[in-house]
Parts: C-alpha cells; structure tokens; sequence
C-alpha cells in the first residue's frame, strides 16, 4: 500500500489564515464597492467554515491518498471514498475556485480531481489539495504517473494539456549524461583575464594642453554712429 500524506505546517497555516485572516480581509473589503463587498462578505463567513476540514485533519493521521493494485482510497477535506481502479475515469491537476454554498467565492488552489462513475449525473470527482501535501511537486506527479500505470489510462491532465504516461515515465528516469552540457562561458574568469590585461597595458599618452581661444566678438545692438 503507497500512502500519501497531508503536510501537518501546511494544514496549520492553511487553516489559521482561512479561521482569523480571511474575516479581517473580508472586512476590510465591505468598505469598498458592492462586488468587493459579496467577496469580502464570502470571506467573513466561509474561511471559517472552510478551516473546519484543514483543522480537523490534524486529529488524524493525516493519511490523503491510498493505494494498491486493488484501488485507492481518498481522504479529501470531507469524507473518505473508496474506489476501484475501473471506476477511476480520470485523474486530472487542475486549479479550483472555492467558494461557499457555491456562490461567494473564497479562494483558488490547485487540485488532484479524480473522476469516477457515480452520482446523478453519471460522473462524480474528488478533489485533494495538491498544496497540502507533504511531497514535493516532482514526487507527487511521479505518484500519479504510477496510479495511471494501475488504473490503466493513458496520461493525466494538468491543466488544458494531457500528459501521456510513457513521457512523464522517460522525464522521470532520465539519467544526467542525457541533459545538454553546460556551456564553457565563465562569466567570471573573462572578467578576471580582463582586469589582468588591463593592469599591464600602459596608460594612454596624455592630449597636449592647447593654448585658451577668446571668444568671438559679437556686434552690438542698437543704432551706430558714424
């Protein structure tokens, strides 16, 4: 079984910032126009109630993806789902506006959505805070290259782009020889064989000193008399 954890800080301060910061930005923002005021209206009510997942996660394990050749089970912010790898449909990486009771927008992060058979319309998604997580970016899409590899699919989406499985798999197990050489420009040694140079070369002959020109006379103005 590979686990995937929640970062214990990350949710700390994620929570924090949505329990006391979000209401004093939102105040600050009743004092402006009607649309500043929806959002800031959005903010005094929904970042507490947001924080409630962020918080409340630090009483458990942590735990927010599991899974095996069998599945993988998901512990988003609410609760948990066990799913099968035929009903895993997508795995995407994307960029979610939230917002409370679907109307005050609150914020924007950026997601795993997994799509999965289900739900009144056919197709239902779970959505893990992918800045939440204790791994790095690169140890996080080389998860998801192995959970496309047991689900069977082709590549997950980030963002508008598909990322097939066989390419992300090659970037991944790259060795180094195979990166471009670095370049042989050393900033530092031209400019230290330049101010060499420059000490050993001799000063420039001076320019002889000419002798002060007065200037033109100029005619003066009015009438002149004979």
């Amino acid at each position: 079984m590979t686990t995937l954890y929640y970062s214990r800080q990350k949710l700390i301060l994620s929570g924090a910032f949505l329990l006391l910061g979000a209401p004093v930005v939102g105040m600050v923002c009743l004092l402006g126009d009607p649309i500043d005021m929806i959002f800031g209206l959005g903010l005094i009510v929904g970042g507490p109630l947001l924080s409630a997942g962020r918080l409340g996660r630090l009483f458990g394990d942590l735990k927010a993806i599991e899974y095996d050749e069998g599945g993988i089970h998901l512990h988003p912010l609410g609760a948990a789902r066990h799913l099968r790898w035929r009903e895993v449909s997508a795995i995407e990486v994307g960029t979610k506006i939230r917002t409370f009771y679907g109307f005050f927008p609150i914020g924007r992060e950026h997601t795993i959505r997994f799509s999965y058979s289900g739900g009144l319309r056919g197709q239902s998604k779970i959505n893990i805070p992918f800045g939440l997580l204790a791994l790095g970016k690169a140890a996080v899409i080389a998860k998801l290259t192995d959970m496309e590899k047991r689900r069977g699919g082709d590549g997950f989406v980030i963002g508008a782009s598909r990322v097939s499985k066989k390419a992300l798999t090659n970037a991944l197990a790259a060795p180094e020889s195979d990166l471009p050489p670095a370049s042989g420009f050393d900033a530092d040694a031209i400019m230290a064989r330049y101010m060499a140079t420059r000490e050993t070369e001799p000063p420039p002959p001076a320019l002889p000193e000419l002798p002060p020109r007065m200037p033109p006379r100029v005619a003066g103005f009015g009438r002149k008399r004979a």
